[in-house]
Protein backbone atom coordinates (compact mmCIF):
# COMPACT_ATOMS: atom_id res chain seq x y z
CA UNK A 1 0.00 0.00 0.00
CA UNK A 2 1.47 3.72 -1.28
CA UNK A 3 2.13 5.50 2.23
CA UNK A 4 1.79 9.59 2.01
CA UNK A 5 5.26 11.47 2.73
CA UNK A 6 2.99 14.37 3.56
CA UNK A 7 -0.07 14.85 6.06
CA UNK A 8 -3.33 14.62 3.97
CA UNK A 9 -4.56 18.29 3.34
CA UNK A 10 -1.41 19.51 2.47
CA UNK A 11 0.01 19.44 -0.68
CA UNK A 12 3.63 20.75 -2.26
CA UNK A 13 4.21 24.18 -4.30
CA UNK A 14 7.51 25.17 -5.73
CA UNK A 15 8.74 23.39 -2.89
CA UNK A 16 6.76 24.59 0.03
CA UNK A 17 4.30 23.27 1.53
CA UNK A 18 1.04 24.67 1.35
CA UNK A 19 -2.63 23.97 2.48
CA UNK A 20 -4.78 21.45 -0.27
CA UNK A 21 -7.72 23.02 -0.17
CA UNK A 22 -9.83 19.89 -1.24
CA UNK A 23 -8.21 17.97 1.08
CA UNK A 24 -8.37 20.65 3.66
CA UNK A 25 -12.49 20.64 3.41
CA UNK A 26 -12.64 16.66 3.65
CA UNK A 27 -10.24 17.09 7.05
CA UNK A 28 -12.54 19.91 8.40
CA UNK A 29 -15.64 17.64 7.25
CA UNK A 30 -13.87 14.57 8.81
CA UNK A 31 -13.79 16.69 12.46
CA UNK A 32 -17.36 17.60 11.86
CA UNK A 33 -18.95 14.31 11.54
CA UNK A 34 -17.23 13.29 15.18
CA UNK A 35 -17.64 15.51 16.45
CA UNK A 36 -21.35 15.46 16.02
CA UNK A 37 -21.34 11.74 16.81
CA UNK A 38 -20.14 9.34 13.81
CA UNK A 39 -18.01 7.23 14.81
CA UNK A 40 -14.73 6.36 12.61
CA UNK A 41 -15.90 3.12 10.90
CA UNK A 42 -19.26 5.26 10.01
CA UNK A 43 -17.16 8.34 8.40
CA UNK A 44 -15.06 5.84 6.62
CA UNK A 45 -17.37 3.77 5.00
CA UNK A 46 -18.69 7.32 3.74
CA UNK A 47 -15.67 8.55 2.48
CA UNK A 48 -15.09 5.07 0.48
CA UNK A 49 -18.51 5.69 -0.40
CA UNK A 50 -17.79 8.72 -1.75
CA UNK A 51 -14.69 7.84 -3.58
CA UNK A 52 -12.46 9.96 -2.06
CA UNK A 53 -9.09 9.96 -2.03
CA UNK A 54 -6.28 9.59 0.43
CA UNK A 55 -4.08 9.97 -2.52
CA UNK A 56 -4.16 10.34 -6.01
CA UNK A 57 -6.07 6.75 -7.24
CA UNK A 58 -6.01 5.58 -3.58
CA UNK A 59 -9.25 5.90 -1.12
CA UNK A 60 -8.98 3.25 1.29
CA UNK A 61 -10.23 5.32 4.41
CA UNK A 62 -9.97 3.23 7.84
CA UNK A 63 -10.02 4.13 11.48
CA UNK A 64 -6.50 3.82 11.91
CA UNK A 65 -6.09 6.74 8.83
CA UNK A 66 -8.93 9.05 10.50
CA UNK A 67 -7.18 8.37 14.14
CA UNK A 68 -4.54 9.79 12.64
CA UNK A 69 -5.69 12.62 11.42
CA UNK A 70 -7.78 13.60 14.30
CA UNK A 71 -5.06 13.53 16.71
CA UNK A 72 -2.29 15.39 14.26
CA UNK A 73 -1.36 18.30 15.80
CA UNK A 74 0.11 20.12 12.74
CA UNK A 75 -3.63 20.99 10.83
CA UNK A 76 -2.67 24.05 14.09
CA UNK A 77 0.14 25.29 12.42
CA UNK A 78 2.84 23.71 14.32
CA UNK A 79 6.36 22.32 12.24
CA UNK A 80 5.93 24.90 9.41
CA UNK A 81 2.60 23.39 8.20
CA UNK A 82 0.05 25.75 7.58
CA UNK A 83 -2.85 26.30 9.49
CA UNK A 84 -6.19 24.27 8.57
CA UNK A 85 -7.83 23.19 12.16
CA UNK A 86 -8.17 26.06 14.98
CA UNK A 87 -7.06 24.89 18.57
CA UNK A 88 -10.56 24.87 20.13
CA UNK A 89 -11.48 22.03 17.47
CA UNK A 90 -8.82 20.03 18.15
CA UNK A 91 -9.09 20.38 21.77
CA UNK A 92 -13.00 19.36 21.37
CA UNK A 93 -11.80 16.50 19.35
CA UNK A 94 -9.35 15.12 21.49
CA UNK A 95 -11.94 15.40 24.91
CA UNK A 96 -14.53 13.77 22.44
CA UNK A 97 -12.16 10.95 21.63
CA UNK A 98 -11.18 10.44 25.93
CA UNK A 99 -14.57 10.51 26.29
CA UNK A 100 -15.67 8.01 24.43
CA UNK A 101 -13.28 5.74 25.58
CA UNK A 102 -14.40 5.79 28.72
CA UNK A 103 -17.96 4.53 27.57
CA UNK A 104 -16.45 1.22 26.45
CA UNK A 105 -18.44 -1.72 29.12
CA UNK A 106 -21.85 0.64 29.50
CA UNK A 107 -24.58 -0.93 29.79
CA UNK A 108 -26.93 0.59 27.24
CA UNK A 109 -29.72 -1.57 27.64
CA UNK A 110 -30.57 1.18 30.88
CA UNK A 111 -33.28 3.52 30.49
CA UNK A 112 -31.39 6.47 29.87
CA UNK A 113 -30.68 4.32 26.14
CA UNK A 114 -34.00 3.80 25.41
CA UNK A 115 -34.77 8.46 26.03
CA UNK A 116 -35.49 9.59 21.87
CA UNK A 117 -36.96 12.80 22.59
CA UNK A 118 -34.57 15.14 21.88
CA UNK A 119 -33.41 17.54 24.98
CA UNK A 120 -32.67 20.75 24.48
CA UNK A 121 -29.72 23.46 25.24
CA UNK A 122 -31.28 26.26 28.08
CA UNK A 123 -29.58 28.90 26.69
CA UNK A 124 -29.17 28.74 22.75
CA UNK A 125 -32.15 25.78 22.18
CA UNK A 126 -29.64 23.73 20.51
CA UNK A 127 -29.72 19.87 21.17
CA UNK A 128 -27.57 18.54 23.45
CA UNK A 129 -25.62 14.95 23.89
CA UNK A 130 -24.90 12.77 26.49
CA UNK A 131 -21.62 11.80 27.80
CA UNK A 132 -20.45 9.26 29.75
CA UNK A 133 -17.02 9.70 31.62
CA UNK A 134 -16.06 7.07 34.36
CA UNK A 135 -13.68 9.18 35.89
CA UNK A 136 -15.67 11.77 37.21
CA UNK A 137 -17.52 11.92 40.45
CA UNK A 138 -20.74 12.27 38.59
CA UNK A 139 -20.47 9.72 35.04
CA UNK A 140 -23.12 11.74 33.09
CA UNK A 141 -22.56 15.07 31.07
CA UNK A 142 -24.55 16.86 28.43
CA UNK A 143 -23.22 18.58 25.95
CA UNK A 144 -24.58 21.28 23.90
CA UNK A 145 -23.99 20.84 20.26
CA UNK A 146 -23.74 24.16 19.22
CA UNK A 147 -20.27 25.45 18.58
CA UNK A 148 -21.00 28.91 19.62
CA UNK A 149 -22.27 28.03 23.16
CA UNK A 150 -20.56 25.01 24.24
CA UNK A 151 -23.13 24.68 27.21
CA UNK A 152 -21.72 21.48 29.84
CA UNK A 153 -24.56 20.64 32.54
CA UNK A 154 -23.23 17.94 34.49
CA UNK A 155 -26.80 15.55 35.92
CA UNK A 156 -26.61 11.73 36.39
CA UNK A 157 -29.22 10.00 34.93
CA UNK A 158 -31.04 8.79 38.75
CA UNK A 159 -31.32 12.75 38.84
CA UNK A 160 -32.60 12.96 35.25
CA UNK A 161 -35.12 10.93 34.91
CA UNK A 162 -36.91 10.73 37.73
CA UNK A 163 -37.71 14.29 37.10
CA UNK A 164 -39.32 13.59 33.81
CA UNK A 165 -41.41 10.82 35.03
CA UNK A 166 -42.28 13.17 37.48
CA UNK A 167 -43.26 16.23 35.00
CA UNK A 168 -45.18 13.14 33.56
CA UNK A 169 -47.22 12.01 36.80
CA UNK A 170 -48.49 15.92 36.91
CA UNK A 171 -50.14 15.58 34.09
CA UNK A 172 -51.54 12.31 34.53
CA UNK A 173 -52.89 13.14 37.78
CA UNK A 174 -54.91 16.11 35.77
CA UNK A 175 -55.07 15.35 32.02
CA UNK A 176 -57.36 18.39 31.89
CA UNK A 177 -54.82 20.25 31.71
CA UNK A 178 -53.77 19.57 28.28
CA UNK A 179 -55.32 22.84 25.64
CA UNK A 180 -57.30 20.98 22.99
CA UNK A 181 -57.82 23.90 19.97
CA UNK A 182 -60.74 24.00 18.07
CA UNK A 183 -61.38 21.08 15.32
CA UNK A 184 -59.86 22.95 12.43
CA UNK A 185 -62.41 23.35 9.22
CA UNK A 186 -61.45 21.91 6.28
CA UNK A 187 -59.55 24.84 4.63
CA UNK A 188 -61.00 24.82 0.79
CA UNK A 189 -58.33 25.98 -1.88
CA UNK A 190 -58.76 26.03 -5.53
CA UNK A 191 -58.53 22.32 -6.49
CA UNK A 192 -61.59 21.69 -3.85
CA UNK A 193 -63.46 24.29 -4.93
CA UNK A 194 -62.98 23.45 -8.55
CA UNK A 195 -63.97 19.86 -8.08
CA UNK A 196 -66.85 20.97 -6.32
CA UNK A 197 -68.46 23.50 -8.87
CA UNK A 198 -67.90 20.47 -11.43
CA UNK A 199 -69.92 18.01 -8.85
CA UNK A 200 -73.01 20.98 -9.03
CA UNK A 201 -72.85 21.05 -12.46
CA UNK A 202 -72.63 17.25 -13.00
CA UNK A 203 -75.71 17.32 -10.63
CA UNK A 204 -77.69 19.74 -12.43
CA UNK A 205 -77.36 18.12 -15.48
CA UNK A 206 -80.01 16.14 -17.19
CA UNK A 207 -78.23 13.20 -17.61
CA UNK A 208 -74.69 11.97 -16.33
CA UNK A 209 -72.55 9.15 -16.03
CA UNK A 210 -72.70 8.00 -12.54
CA UNK A 211 -69.20 6.60 -12.03
CA UNK A 212 -67.46 9.34 -13.65
CA UNK A 213 -69.55 11.56 -10.50
CA UNK A 214 -68.12 9.00 -8.28
CA UNK A 215 -64.75 9.10 -9.24
CA UNK A 216 -64.95 13.13 -8.49
CA UNK A 217 -66.85 13.10 -5.36
CA UNK A 218 -64.20 10.65 -3.90
CA UNK A 219 -61.54 12.78 -5.43
CA UNK A 220 -63.13 15.81 -3.58
CA UNK A 221 -62.87 13.25 -0.39
CA UNK A 222 -59.62 13.08 -0.90
CA UNK A 223 -58.43 16.77 -1.23
CA UNK A 224 -60.44 17.61 1.96
CA UNK A 225 -58.84 14.50 4.12
CA UNK A 226 -55.42 16.15 2.63
CA UNK A 227 -56.65 19.41 3.60
CA UNK A 228 -57.21 19.03 7.14
CA UNK A 229 -55.22 20.44 10.08
CA UNK A 230 -54.79 16.85 12.18
CA UNK A 231 -53.16 18.64 14.82
CA UNK A 232 -55.94 18.61 17.06
CA UNK A 233 -56.47 15.01 16.28
CA UNK A 234 -52.37 14.53 17.98
CA UNK A 235 -53.46 16.30 20.74
CA UNK A 236 -56.35 14.85 21.81
CA UNK A 237 -54.77 10.80 21.47
CA UNK A 238 -52.02 12.43 23.54
CA UNK A 239 -54.56 13.46 26.17
CA UNK A 240 -56.51 10.08 25.82
CA UNK A 241 -52.86 8.25 26.46
CA UNK A 242 -52.53 10.41 29.81
CA UNK A 243 -55.73 9.24 30.87
CA UNK A 244 -55.25 6.06 30.45
CA UNK A 245 -51.77 5.74 31.98
CA UNK A 246 -51.94 4.73 35.87
CA UNK A 247 -49.20 7.08 37.80
CA UNK A 248 -45.60 5.96 37.10
CA UNK A 249 -43.30 4.32 39.63
CA UNK A 250 -40.57 4.23 37.14
CA UNK A 251 -39.29 5.96 33.77
CA UNK A 252 -41.87 5.43 30.54
CA UNK A 253 -39.44 5.85 27.92
CA UNK A 254 -42.87 4.91 25.68
CA UNK A 255 -44.99 7.18 27.37
CA UNK A 256 -42.81 10.32 27.09
CA UNK A 257 -42.00 9.46 23.28
CA UNK A 258 -45.98 9.66 22.57
CA UNK A 259 -46.02 12.70 24.57
CA UNK A 260 -43.26 14.99 24.76
CA UNK A 261 -41.52 16.45 22.19
CA UNK A 262 -38.81 18.00 23.83
CA UNK A 263 -37.04 18.20 27.08
CA UNK A 264 -35.18 21.38 28.36
CA UNK A 265 -32.46 20.63 30.59
CA UNK A 266 -31.63 23.87 32.90
CA UNK A 267 -28.66 25.10 34.38
CA UNK A 268 -29.47 24.50 37.77
CA UNK A 269 -30.27 20.43 36.72
CA UNK A 270 -33.69 20.60 36.63
CA UNK A 271 -35.64 20.03 33.48
CA UNK A 272 -39.21 20.81 31.86
CA UNK A 273 -40.77 19.07 29.47
CA UNK A 274 -42.33 20.36 25.85
CA UNK A 275 -45.78 18.50 25.13
CA UNK A 276 -46.46 17.94 21.69
CA UNK A 277 -49.06 20.55 21.79
CA UNK A 278 -46.49 23.53 22.52
CA UNK A 279 -47.39 23.30 26.50
CA UNK A 280 -44.56 23.49 28.99
CA UNK A 281 -45.01 21.44 31.94
CA UNK A 282 -42.51 22.37 34.70
CA UNK A 283 -42.13 21.59 38.61
CA UNK A 284 -42.42 24.74 39.66
CA UNK A 285 -45.27 25.84 37.62
CA UNK A 286 -47.30 22.52 37.87
CA UNK A 287 -50.47 24.70 38.65
CA UNK A 288 -50.95 25.66 34.80
CA UNK A 289 -48.59 24.89 31.61
CA UNK A 290 -47.22 27.61 29.31
CA UNK A 291 -47.40 26.96 25.68
CA UNK A 292 -44.17 28.85 25.19
CA UNK A 293 -41.05 27.61 22.79
CA UNK A 294 -38.86 25.31 24.20
CA UNK A 295 -36.52 27.79 23.99
CA UNK A 296 -38.44 29.86 25.89
CA UNK A 297 -37.94 27.78 29.02
CA UNK A 298 -35.06 28.21 30.24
Amino acid sequence: MKNRNIPFGYQYADGVITVNPTEAETVKAICDAYLGGQSLLTISKQLNEQAVEYMPGVTGWNKARLMRILEDRRYLGTDAYPVILDEAVYEAIQSTKTSRNTQKGTDRSTDIYKLETPVLCPKCGAEMHRRHDSRCKCNQRWFCTNRECGELIVVADENLLPQITELLNIVIADPDRIKIPADTEIKSDIEILKTENEIGRTLDSVEFDKEALRRKMLRCLSLKYKSIDHTTYTIKKMKADLEKASPLSDFSASLVARTVKAITLNTDRSVCLTLINGQIIRKENEDHASSHNPTDAA
